[in-house]
């Protein structure tokens, strides 16, 4: 992984922590992560183009999950 992988995953879990402690509102953390998804989509609609594949958008349902 790279380090904004790493970071991403820092930043995602730093928010899903505040969530679950009742910090931020679900709105607010939605907010908040919307940088962070385009980014993850981004770099993921790059590599499903470069192996000529779909690809299927992350959500932010599916990071706090």
């Amino acid at each position: 992984m790279d380090k904004e992988a790493v970071q991403n995953i820092k930043d995602i879990e730093a928010i899903k922590m505040a969530l679950a402690l009742g910090y931020i509102s679900y709105d607010e953390a939605k907010k908040e992560a919307e940088p962070i998804l385009c980014k993850i989509n981004a770099k993921g609609r790059k590599i499903a183009q470069k192996y000529n594949k779909p690809y299927y958008k992350v959500t932010f349902s599916e990071l706090i999950r």
